[in-house]
């Protein structure tokens, strides 16, 4: 009992107040503008609590319990506002936090809580309840009207249509009308010079407009939910994609059109303009993915609705130039980007196939008494690559803090890994939390020492993701931090009998997670993120704080993808499960701390060149050379 009620605390008292002031705390120290309003503040904050208290209603009514991880109801519930959606009360949350942020006027409670609130409900959905809930109760007998429809050929129905078209399209329009009225710092304008001069053809207004019913009408016209369901997931991809570049890239393409044309066409444009948004979200330009993504959906149902679509689709692509709303750097863009999403079965499997070569790749050279293996390669590359990222950032800040950060990370990795997972098989672990750590150690003796070391911290911050996600090329070789069994045939696959997938793990030819593949795709962008508010002159702490909170969150549902038998399971969670939360609570704590803005420009000579190389050696003789035929503490490496 006493734990069902600090669990009830923590998640209905704690966590809210926690936000609320963290909201406060952001409002003071970022410029974002503001969005207020009681009315919809109002709507959004009811509608938020309305739905949390129908889903624990629904829990405790048919599923004999009350919505507690820790304390599992013993059955699932597909009855009540479970029948309409699958996480009714997550839903309901980030309504809510959205709606208090609008009612009250916080524009970093609009802008940045209430993103992260959906991104930590969706780390706890994906790194711990979906699979939790599947071991616990099995696969649910049938899907809540507002998901997906199953990968099958049956014709869908009027519900999964309609279902498609709220789930892809309405986040869509939230999103992109939302980002839409973001400020962009330093514009780039992605017209050429010579576009500048084309006319603008305003009745050519008439297709452009016409990609609404166009992609609106397109789900209806799908033939199987298999093609429905590669629809939904294609757009959803894109959708996330196109906005992650609108926050990442400074790309603006202001629209040609000048009013002095007085046709009824010119005031149609005019229309297209009264959002606000203007070229503020052009690159990609999503009248071409949108439609393009239409045409591939049509074309399914035969050869004329094929053409008929694919004339369609390029004629508002041609009409993004005609009208002047978009660049033809922003058309090329949304093309690629429906390239992309829509062949994202060929990527995966080509970046698997990819993953397996360098994977089982290798290979290891004896001088005397030591042995180098080649995965410290990627080791001592990313260490370079970090110190040239971060050392350039700092401007004319001594950059041998950063070196000593460097240092002290991988010693403090090294200390980590031997406590936690050190044993006689693995006699020179490596820990990431220990790498923090160790870093941390050296910023708060700094601090003591009154030496200035904020900046330094927020580049090293900004280059952390970059230097992940090249070292995670070397968890491939080794094997360490390897993913779990899959649940079908599509997976990653060892043969090389030096990994620790076969040597620890013993998955040799067993598909399993490429959990260093999911690990390199979210540090990409948790570093365009970071590197965008330090272009902005975003505090250090605030940065910093971000990627602590931004990484944890990440690698909260990493673990619970990886399969490495050494790890313990700590009250249903795996142990680097609870330090990524611990990464999110302290990052979050970092964000409340003053430091001075950031430096401007990017600096690099010969020396900083020189000591990032010094760096990577150190890494990679630290991560790449060995003793193999000791048994001695640190000694070898496998």
């Amino acid at each position: 009992m006493i734990g069902r009620i600090a669990y009830g605390m923590l998640f209905c008292v704690f966590i809210p107040l926690a936000l609320a002031f963290w909201a406060v705390r952001l409002d003071l120290i970022t410029r974002l503008p503001k969005v207020h309003s009681v009315s919809v503040g109002v709507v959004l904050t009811a509608a938020g609590l309305s739905l949390m208290s129908a889903g624990m209603l629904a829990l405790w009514r048919h599923g004999g319990g009350l919505p507690m991880n820790a304390f599992p109801p013993p059955r699932r519930v597909t009855c009540g506002v479970y029948r309409w959606l699958a996480h009714p009360i997550y839903t309901g949350f980030c309504v809510a936090v959205c709606g208090v942020a609008v009612l009250v006027g916080s524009s970093a409670g609009f802008w940045i809580i209430t993103p992260l609130a959906i991104f930590g409900c969706t780390a706890i959905v994906l790194g711990y309840e979906q699979e939790d809930l599947r071991q616990r109760l099995g696969e649910a007998e049938r899907r809540p009207l507002l998901s997906l429809p199953a990968a099958t050929e049956s014709p869908p129905s009027f519900a999964e249509v309609l279902a498609v078209e709220i789930v892809v399209f309405v986040p869509w329009l939230i999103l992109y009308e939302s980002i839409g009225h973001l400020p962009v710092h330093g514009p780039v304008e992605t017209y050429l010079a010579s576009e500048r001069e084309w006319p603008v053809k305003s009745w050519t207004v008439l297709v452009y407009t016409a990609a609404y019913p166009f992609v609106v009408i397109s789900p209806w016209c799908a033939t199987s939910c298999r093609g429905l369901r590669r629809f939904a997931t294609a757009g959803i991809a894109g959708t996330m994609v196109g906005m992650l570049l609108f926050v990442v890239l400074p790309f603006v393409a202001t629209p040609r059109f000048d009013g002095s044309d007085s046709s009824v066409f010119s005031r149609w444009i005019e229309m297209e303009l009264a959002d606000g948004v203007g070229g503020r979200n052009a690159f990609p330009s999503f009248h071409v993915f949108w439609s393009l993504l239409a045409a591939w959906l049509i074309a399914r149902r035969g050869r004329w609705w094929a053409l008929a679509g694919w004339i369609f689709a390029v004629a508002i692509s041609v009409s993004c130039v005609t009208t002047g709303m978009h660049s033809m750097a922003d058309v090329f863009a949304g093309g690629v980007l429906f390239l992309g999403v829509s062949r994202w079965d060929v990527l995966q499997r080509k970046a698997l196939a990819l993953a397996e070569r360098v994977a089982n790749s290798w290979k290891e050279w004896r001088i005397g008494p030591l042995r180098v293996i080649n995965h410290g390669i990627y080791a001592g590359l990313a260490a370079t690559v970090g110190m040239l990222v971060a050392s350039s950032l700092v401007g004319n800040a001594d950059v041998a803090s950063l070196a000593l950060l460097a240092v002290s990370s991988l010693i403090g990795a090294a200390l980590w890994g031997q406590y936690f997972v050190g044993s006689k098989t693995l006699l020179r672990p490596f820990g990431y939390f220990g790498s923090i750590a160790g870093a941390a150690v050296v910023a708060v003796l700094c601090l003591i020492l009154g030496q200035p070391i904020w900046l330094t911290v927020g580049a090293a911050a900004v280059a952390a993701p970059w230097v992940q996600a090249i070292g995670r090329l070397r968890c491939l070789v080794q094997g360490c931090c390897h993913g779990a069994p899959t649940r079908g045939s599509v997976g990653l696959r060892y043969n090389h009998p030096r990994s620790r997938v076969l040597t620890i793990a013993g998955l040799g030819q067993v598909p399993i997670h490429p959990t260093p593949l999911y690990s390199i795709a979210g540090n990409v962008v948790i570093g365009l993120f970071l590197h965008r508010l330090w272009s902005v002159g975003a505090i250090p702490t605030l940065i910093a704080g971000f990627y602590l909170v931004l990484s944890g969150l990440a690698r909260f549902i990493e673990e619970s993808l990886r399969g490495e038998p050494q790890t313990p399971i700590v009250r249903g969670l795996r142990l680097y499960q609870w330090f990524a939360i611990g990464s999110i609570v302290i990052g979050v704590a970092m964000t409340w701390v003053d430091s001075t803005t950031t430096a401007a420009g990017i600096s690099l000579d010969p020396g900083r060149i020189g000591l990032a190389a010094a760096i990577g050696m150190i890494h990679f003789i630290a991560m790449g050379v060995d003793l193999p035929e000791s048994n001695r503490r640190f000694s070898r490496l496998v």
